[in-house]
């Protein structure tokens, strides 16, 4: 039970990113910026939002305007993360189905790179001061939090597991 709210829980912004976003109870409305990350040196905004056949990341230079889509592989990708330096941006997508894992992305040539290989969920990305991507992921049965370098190797959990009433 406690399992398959957490996958919910986590998934919860796709579904909301996938049929628009209702807020307050105010109408339906469709969302162009869908989570918006300012780079660390505030030049340039990454975030999602429909492209030709998905959701892809997209970088605006918010000091002209000028929009470029970054990804466009085909698979829906959500939850941008800058690196500290600005030279990458660490998101999730989905490969096989129903199978989401961590992938990097070079701001400035386009490369993407699969940082996770595992069968189990990695999701919410978050690039940590230390270079490592920090990351959620049901491997091992249970939800926990997970560190990463970005080449992929140095995988290790970060938290332990908490006692649940039944």
């Amino acid at each position: 039970m406690v399992r398959a709210g957490m996958k919910a829980l986590a998934l919860l912004p796709l579904a909301a990113a996938l049929g628009g976003c209702a807020l307050l109870g105010q109408p339906e409305v469709e969302v162009d910026f869908w989570q918006p990350t300012l780079s660390p040196a505030g030049t340039q905004l990454v975030y999602v939002a429909e492209g030709p056949d998905s959701f892809d990341l997209f970088v605006l230079n918010v000091e002209n305007g000028d929009e470029r889509a970054l990804t466009s592989t085909g698979r829906d990708e959500l939850y941008p993360s800058w690196c500290p330096d600005g030279e990458r941006v660490a998101y999730m997508a989905m490969q096989e189905e129903d199978n989401w894992d961590i992938f990097t992305v070079d701001v400035a040539t386009g490369e993407v790179f699969r940082v996770t290989t595992d069968a189990a969920l990695d999701v919410n990305p978050m690039w940590a001061a230390t270079g490592e991507i920090v990351f959620n992921s049901d491997r091992d049965g249970a939800w926990g939090a997970y560190a990463v370098q970005p080449d992929g190797t140095e995988l290790r959990r970060l938290s332990f597991d908490r006692p649940h009433e039944d």
